[in-house]
């Protein structure tokens, strides 16, 4: 997995990661994810359009990200989140991706990360949707 670093400045600054190649290891999206919090990132678009494959590690490491970007806003906290899920109601305003490959996709459903990270086709919107 091959994996760049961009600040794009939009109505906030958003936070790119463009991931080449399968996601099969969650360490290198972690640190980096760390790194970009740690430097002041709060809005991550993951740009996953040459990911052919993501293991469970690459769930793991989304997973990973959505919690590092949550906030103490009470419209995210534990309950209020898991009852937005069940209602279908509930994405995260923090981290969002990017032209998913089927693959990808699927692997993303049946984990149900479908259900609470918005998923673009646009990187236009996607930027916009923030």
């Amino acid at each position: 997995m091959e994996l760049s670093v961009t600040q794009v400045q939009g109505q906030v600054p958003v936070t790119v990661f463009k991931i080449k190649g399968p996601i099969t290891s969650n360490v290198e999206l972690e640190e980096q994810a760390q790194a970009a919090y740690d430097a002041g990132a709060r809005k991550i678009l993951l740009d996953m359009s040459d990911v052919p494959y993501i293991a469970t590690y690459g769930l793991r490491a989304l997973h990973f990200i959505f919690t590092l970007l949550r906030t103490d806003a009470p419209e995210e906290s534990d309950e209020a989140m898991r009852q937005g899920i069940r209602a279908g109601t509930f994405v995260s305003p923090h981290l969002k991706l990017l032209k998913p490959s089927n693959h990808v996709l699927e692997a993303l459903k049946v984990a149900g990360y479908d259900m609470f990270l918005e998923i673009h086709r646009d990187y236009g919107k996607a930027l916009a949707s923030f």
